[in-house]
C-alpha cells in the first residue's frame, strides 16, 4: 500500500492511504465465496446458487460490508508503516472506492505525545513528619474493645451505649402504617457518633422493652446518600429488647484474645504502635509522589490532544460500567468500537484527574527513555518476594498472576521516584 502523511498540528496528522484493488479484490471474491456456500434461494440446493447470480443479486452490498471490515485493519497497517502510534481511534474524513480500482482514504489521528523531560532537579515536595502519639494508641485499643464487647439483657429503660431489637413500620405523614414497610427484629447500638439520625436515637432513649412509640426524625444533612440526606421520616417503634454491652478489661488477657502472637497488652500496643506509623508513612510516601507529580507537570509544560483526554475519559466510563475491558491505563491498543458519537458529557473534574494521569505517564515513560532507569530481573524477583511476604501469597503464584506486568510498572515507577526524591528540595511538615 502507498501511504502518505501530512503534520497538520502539533500531534495532529493526515495520513492518505491507497490500498492496490488486487488486496480488495481477493477479500471480495472470498466473502461472495462464503456467501455463497450459505445462501439459500428457493430453486436452487443450498449452496449451489451460481456465483454470478450472488455477484449480481448481492455484489454491492458484500462489497460495501467488506471495505468497512478491511479499514480498522488497513488503517492500523499504514499507521505502523508510518511509525505513528493512535491517542485515539482515527477519523475517516475520505472515502474513494470503485470496483476494480484501488481503494483511497483519508483519515486525521492524534498521535501520542513524545515529551522531553527539561527539568527534574530541585521540584518542590513536602515530607509529612509524624509521631504517633498515646491517645492515638488509645483510641484503637477502645475501638478494638468496642469491637470485643458482649451483651447482656436487661430489664430496664433504654439508655445510651445500649443495644435496641426493634420492630419497625413506616407510617405516613398522618401516622397510618404504609403497607409493605414493616421490619422485624432490627438492631441498634444508641449513641454511636456517626449514626444516621442522632434525632431517632435521641428519641428512643427511655424506651422499655413491651413498649411502642411514633418517633418523628430526620437523616443527618452531610449522609452520602443524597436521597436520605436530610430527609424527614416517621415510624412506629416497638421495643422487644434492650441489651446492655459489657466491654472486656483492657488487660494481657484480652490481647491474647485480640490475637494469638500477642502475648500482653503491651505487645498488642506496640502492634497498634507500628500499624499507625506505617499508616502514616504510607500518607507521606503518597503526599511525597503527588507533590513532585505536581511539580513536574508544572515545570514541564505541554498540551495533549484532545482526542487522547476523551478516549481516555471513555475509557474509564467504560470500565466503571463494568464492560469487562481488562485494558491497563497505558494500553496504546485502544478498542476499535466506534461508539464515540454520543461521548459522554465529562465534568471539569473528571477531566482534571485524566489530564494528570495522562501527563503523568507520559512524563514518567520520558524520564524512564532519558534517565536509562530499568528494572532489573533480580531486582524485579526481590520485589515479587517481599510483595508475596505482605500478602502471605505464594511468590509463585504471584509471578502467573494476569497483573505481573503492573507489578513491574509499579516497581519501576518506584524507581523514578527515588530518582526524583535524591534531588527535589524538601519542606518538613509535622502533622
Amino acid at each position: 500500500m502507498k501511504t502518505k502523511v501530512t503534520e497538520k498540528g502539533k500531534w495532529e496528522r493526515e495520513l492518505e492511504v491507497e490500498v492496490p484493488a488486487e488486496r480488495i479484490e481477493a477479500a471480495v471474491a472470498k466473502a461472495v465465496k462464503d456467501y455463497q456456500r450459505r445462501l439459500e434461494i428457493p430453486g436452487f440446493r443450498k449452496g449451489k446458487v451460481p456465483l454470478t447470480l450472488v455477484e449480481r443479486r448481492y455484489g454491492e452490498a458484500i462489497r460495501q460490508s467488506v471495505v468497512s471490515e478491511l479499514l480498522p485493519e488497513l488503517m492500523g497497517e499504514a499507521a505502523q508503516t508510518e511509525k505513528l502510534v493512535p491517542a485515539a481511534p482515527p477519523r475517516i474524513t475520505k472515502l474513494d472506492y470503485q470496483p476494480g480500482q484501488p481503494l483511497c482514504f483519508v483519515a486525521t489521528l492524534d498521535i501520542w505525545p513524545e515529551v522531553q523531560v527539561e527539568s527534574y532537579e530541585q521540584l518542590k515536595a513536602a515530607r509529612l513528619v509524624h509521631n504517633v502519639s498515646d491517645e492515638e494508641i488509645d483510641r484503637q485499643l477502645k475501638d478494638l474493645q468496642e469491637r470485643h464487647a458482649t451483651e447482656e439483657q436487661v430489664d430496664r429503660p433504654l439508655e445510651k451505649g445500649d443495644v435496641l431489637i426493634a420492630d419497625l413500620q413506616r407510617l405516613d405523614e398522618a401516622g397510618t402504617p404504609i403497607i409493605g414497610e414493616r421490619y422485624e427484629e432490627r438492631y441498634f447500638v444508641i449513641g454511636n457518633e456517626n449514626a444516621p439520625s442522632p434525632e431517632f436515637e435521641e428519641a428512643l432513649v427511655g424506651i422499655a422493652a413491651g413498649e411502642e412509640r411514633q418517633v418523628h426524625f430526620s437523616y443527618r444533612e452531610d449522609l452520602p446518600d443524597k436521597d436520605m440526606a436530610g430527609k424527614q421520616e416517621h415510624f412506629g417503634v416497638q421495643a422487644r429488647q434492650v441489651r446492655q454491652r459489657v466491654l472486656p478489661p483492657l488487660d494481657d488477657e484480652f490481647a491474647k484474645k485480640v490475637g494469638e502472637s500477642f502475648q500482653s497488652l503491651d505487645d498488642l500496643k506496640q502492634h497498634l504502635s507500628q500499624q499507625l506509623q506505617r499508616q502514616w508513612e504510607y500518607l507521606a510516601r503518597q503526599r511525597l509522589r503527588s507533590d513532585l507529580i505536581n511539580d513536574l507537570i508544572t515545570k514541564n509544560p505541554f498540551d495533549l490532544p484532545e482526542s487522547l483526554v476523551n478516549n481516555y475519559l471513555e475509557s474509564l466510563h467504560r470500565r466503571e460500567q463494568g464492560h469487562q475491558h481488562h485494558h491497563h491505563d497505558h494500553d496504546h491498543d485502544h478498542d476499535h468500537d466506534h461508539d464515540h458519537d454520543h461521548e459522554h458529557e465529562h465534568n471539569e473534574e473528571e477531566r482534571g484527574f485524566a489530564v494528570r494521569r495522562l501527563k503523568t505517564f507520559l512524563l514518567i515513560e520520558a524520564l524512564r527513555k532519558q534517565t536509562s532507569i530499568e528494572v532489573s530481573d533480580e531486582e524485579f524477583e526481590t520485589f515479587i518476594q517481599q510483595r508475596a511476604a505482605e500478602h502471605n501469597l505464594d511468590p509463585e503464584a504471584l509471578k502467573r498472576s494476569p497483573r505481573l506486568d503492573d507489578l513491574r510498572q509499579e516497581l519501576l515507577e518506584d524507581k523514578i521516584f527515588d530518582f526524583l526524591a535524591q534531588r527535589a528540595e524538601f519542606e518538613e511538615q509535622v502533622v
